[in-house]
């Protein structure tokens, strides 16, 4: 749906090296409980489906399949951050570290639910993308191919473009401090596992606060999934401004 070239293929690398992160995590994180591994997979079909949404083709995707789909993630962090048993912290902790998840993974449940309410209704009147009730077939050279024409969803895209920014620059800022407090090597790791593998425990998803922060390296595992995180978070937000 995006039709500035440049935009669109900065996004699909970016989604789809977000993707392959996603996945790399969730078949080699041996050491961390099915939990955490889960929330890296849900990760990666996240980014694998906005790597879709930013084509045209991605519209004709079946919509209903990816609203249930995301739904039920965001229901997953929530509920697993409550039900599963995620070392001696608070479970009102893990909730809260759960919730960005949950958000983003909502945010693509809304998003899948209102290209597919646009075209389902352009089908019924004729099928003509400018015709769409809720979508404007964008002038040409605009950014995007259609955007938003309801003033609530306009609105509602512009709330969550600006509350995954927040989460983006949050997770951003926790990766760089997390790697830069990384053990460098094998030796330093006795002295400051304590405090990386506490900073690498927040925003990791759930299940996953300090499965391994005793070994080096983890900490630098750790920066490296909430920086990608950030950017996960930061390529939706720019999807939601281009929808407006």
């Amino acid at each position: 749906m995006i039709a500035a070239t440049g935009l669109r293929w900065i996004l699909t690398l970016l989604f789809c090296a977000l993707a392959a992160h996603g996945l790399w995590r969730a078949l080699t994180a041996r050491s961390h409980p099915w939990t955490a591994r889960l929330a890296h997979a849900l990760h990666a079909v996240m980014a694998l489906a906005m790597f879709a949404m930013a084509w045209s083709w991605g519209m004709d995707l079946p919509g209903t399949p990816q609203v249930v789909f995301f739904s039920v993630a965001a229901a997953w962090f929530l509920l697993a951050a409550l039900a599963v048993p995620n070392g001696p912290g608070p479970r009102a902790r893990a909730l809260v570290d759960a919730l960005p998840h949950a958000v983003m993974t909502g945010a693509m449940a809304w998003m899948a639910a209102a290209m597919s309410s646009a075209m389902s209704m352009g089908a019924t009147g004729g099928g003509h993308a400018h015709d769409m009730p809720g979508m404007d077939m964008s002038a040409p050279g605009a950014t995007a191919t259609m955007t938003l024409d309801d003033t609530a969803d306009r609105w509602s895209a512009v709330l969550l473009a600006l509350v995954l920014l927040a989460f983006a620059l949050w997770w951003l800022a926790k990766g760089f401090d997390t790697g830069r407090l990384a053990p460098r090597t094998a030796s330093g790791a006795a002295s400051s596992s304590a405090g990386a593998g506490s900073a690498a425990s927040n925003g990791a998803g759930p299940g996953s606060a300090g499965a391994d922060s005793t070994r080096p390296g983890s900490a630098v595992h750790a920066a490296w999934d909430l920086g990608c995180h950030g950017l996960m978070a930061l390529g939706m937000a720019v999807m939601f401004i281009v929808m407006v």
